[in-house]
């Protein structure tokens, strides 16, 4: 890589989108998966096009619109390049980013931007770092299905605006107990292990969890394991028995009927499904 701060292992991908792409579609123009120093760092006054950024490891800073903001693991950020921007690393960092165009995009981060700013913690969500693979994989291998990236770019802005819309909406002692959730998902963790970790009685907690997240706690816990069983299948070769236990659940057989119960697929047949839409 010749940009500055750049190590070794990064790439850089290109496409170049078509007509109809350029007229009808969310196209992705440029992307990269980049191991960063501190040293690495871009600043523009103008560039007309949009960013998505989702950090690996380590952490950006981010200068925009008058606003400083740092970037940690699992985060995500948007800009709209049409305005100055700067964002750089902070210590040592592996970043996956794509550069798109599109008619509503503008809207789309007008809309995140007022809500929620630039920076988004995907730590509960294995959706976008997935959309976000299989978008670069296809303009590394020079493969890019423009129908099926457009459709990748609304699903990722479709994920920030369920994140903006949770980040409004829920309190402290809700967003206490998803941590607990977060970091305890594969454990035989029980309504009652996670209410009595916020103070609250079972039903109490309950119930205003599901008024907060419009989920019942289970419902939460259990949508949690898929995303991570999800990320599995993708990025692991563990076996559909092994993925099961490191995801929560106590056997494989109610690991696949929950599995298919919620996404239409077996584990295996989503496997199959994902790879094929990213070769």
């Amino acid at each position: 890589m010749k940009e500055k701060g750049t190590l070794k292992n990064s790439e850089q991908y290109f496409h170049i989108p078509s007509t109809f792409a350029k007229e009808v579609l969310y196209y992705p123009t440029m992307g990269g998966n980049y191991f960063c120093s501190e040293q690495y760092e871009t600043k523009r006054q103008r560039f007309e096009q949009y960013y998505f950024c989702y950090v690996k490891k380590g952490k950006m800073k981010v200068f925009y619109k008058d606003g400083k903001y740092i970037a940690k693991e699992n985060d995500f950020f948007f800009l709209d390049c049409h305005f100055p921007h700067l964002y750089g690393a902070v210590e040592n960092s592996n970043i996956e980013w794509v550069h798109f165009k599109g008619a509503g995009a503008k809207e789309y981060f007008d809309l995140l931007y007022r809500k929620s700013g630039c920076i988004f913690s995907i730590d509960n969500n294995w959706e976008i770092p997935n959309y976000m693979k299989q978008i670069l994989n296809m303009m590394k291998e020079d493969k890019v299905d423009e129908h099926v990236a457009s459709l990748i770019i609304q699903h990722i802005i479709y994920e920030l605006l369920k994140l903006s819309n949770q980040n409004q909406n829920i309190d402290g002692t809700i967003k206490q107990a998803v941590v607990f959730i977060e970091k305890n998902y594969n454990k035989d963790i029980s309504l009652i292990d996670i209410a009595k970790q916020v103070n609250l009685s079972p039903y109490h907690f309950s119930r205003i969890f599901k008024e907060q997240t419009k989920y019942t706690p289970r419902q939460f816990l259990i949508n949690y394991r898929i995303n991570y069983a999800k990320d599995l299948l993708y990025t692991s070769n563990f076996s559909i028995g092994e993925i099961a236990f490191k995801c929560g659940f106590n056997s494989e057989s109610y690991f696949v009927t929950t599995f298919k119960k919620h996404t239409g697929y077996s584990p295996k047949k989503y496997q199959e499904f994902i790879f094929k839409i990213t070769i």
